[in-house]
């Protein structure tokens, strides 16, 4: 949810007509001519009575009237039709609110008393969102984000295919690669990755070798959060699928920074790829993080990716102390 200073002024005006004199020579300013007779003025300029119109509806303005950039209106059709409302209160906003991504907007105190979608931000409320699905653990999705929520098993290993083929089309192979998957709620997957706050998964390794250590066998377990929907958890998989590669193909205690940052550019192409409102919004979330690692470390390997191209990037995840110079 972003909070936005935006000051709205709302002007209310009761104008009297007003007989001129017509050495005056005063000038109406919709039509140009001369105003012989009565005339309302306003902001410095005078108007024919007949020209003096609303905005909205184009009939002239007899009576109070409300002034908002530069333009008049009858003050019922500013009310109506015209004036900022609350999205979730249906109120007129004056003053300082804020405006989610999809556009609406809101008091801030609703901030402190209504509930909001753990996915999209929108507030909670039966005219916006038409209600929401509560999960278990807490989380609340709104009933626009809730028709695709992914709750089973095999929906998810679907989108886990569908988010390696994409990988694999920006030369993330791991589409041959066997991986358990497993969907958990948000305070397992709390405990599983070691008291991360807020997680939507995670990935774990295990590597079986003999006195050679000559490697026998790898267990690759994946696990996403259940209930989110398909466009996040397909970015939440890539994202893992990307651990998953780096796993194979670079050193384990690679730079966090650059590790969870080239993970999240994973994701980011993904999403592109994707394409949608859902998909902007998680981009949009990804570009303005400011979390050193998930939030400046992808933007440091976004930059460079971009720079450099893919491969340099990927060549680079595969050295010990990956040069991503100009970071």
């Amino acid at each position: 949810m972003r909070s936005t200073l935006l000051v709205i002024v709302c002007c209310f005006f009761v104008l009297s007509g007003v007989v001129a004199d017509a050495s005056d020579q005063r000038m109406c300013r919709a039509c140009g001519d001369v105003i012989d007779g009565q005339y309302f003025e306003t902001g410095g300029a005078s108007y024919h009575p007949r020209h003096f119109t609303c905005h909205y509806c184009g009939q002239p303005i007899k009576e109070a009237f409300s002034s908002y950039r530069d333009k008049d209106y009858h003050t019922w059709c500013f009310e109506q039709y015209v004036a900022l409302r609350c999205s979730v209160c249906s109120q007129i906003i004056q003053g300082k609110h804020v405006t989610d991504f999809w556009g609406n907007a809101s008091h801030i105190e609703h901030q402190k008393n209504v509930p909001s979608c753990t996915f999209c931000g929108r507030f909670i409320v039966h005219d916006l969102t038409r209600g929401s699905e509560n999960f278990r653990d807490g989380r609340n999705l709104c009933n626009i984000c809730a028709p695709s929520s992914v709750t089973s098993l095999g929906e998810a290993k679907a989108l886990l295919r569908d988010a390696a083929r994409m990988l694999d089309n920006f030369g993330i192979r791991v589409v041959d690669v066997s991986i358990d998957l497993y969907l958990a709620d948000s305070d397992q997957l709390k405990d599983i990755s070691g008291g991360r706050e807020h997680a939507t998964g995670f990935t774990d390794f295990w590597v079986k070798k003999n006195i050679f250590r000559k490697v026998l066998s790898r267990e690759i377990r994946v696990y996403v959060l259940r209930g989110m929907p398909r466009t996040e958890m397909t970015a939440t998989l890539a994202h893992e699928l990307t651990h998953v590669w780096q796993f194979l193909n670079g050193p384990l205690d690679q730079d966090s920074a650059v590790s969870e940052g080239s993970c999240n550019f994973a994701s980011y192409l993904v999403l592109r790829k994707m394409g949608g409102t859902e998909a902007e919004f998680m981009i949009d979330a990804m570009l303005n993080d400011p979390d050193p690692i998930y939030g400046s470390g992808f933007r440091r390997v976004k930059l460079y990716a971009e720079r450099e191209g893919t491969q340099a990037w990927l060549e680079q995840l595969q050295k010990k102390n990956p040069k991503l110079t100009g970071l």
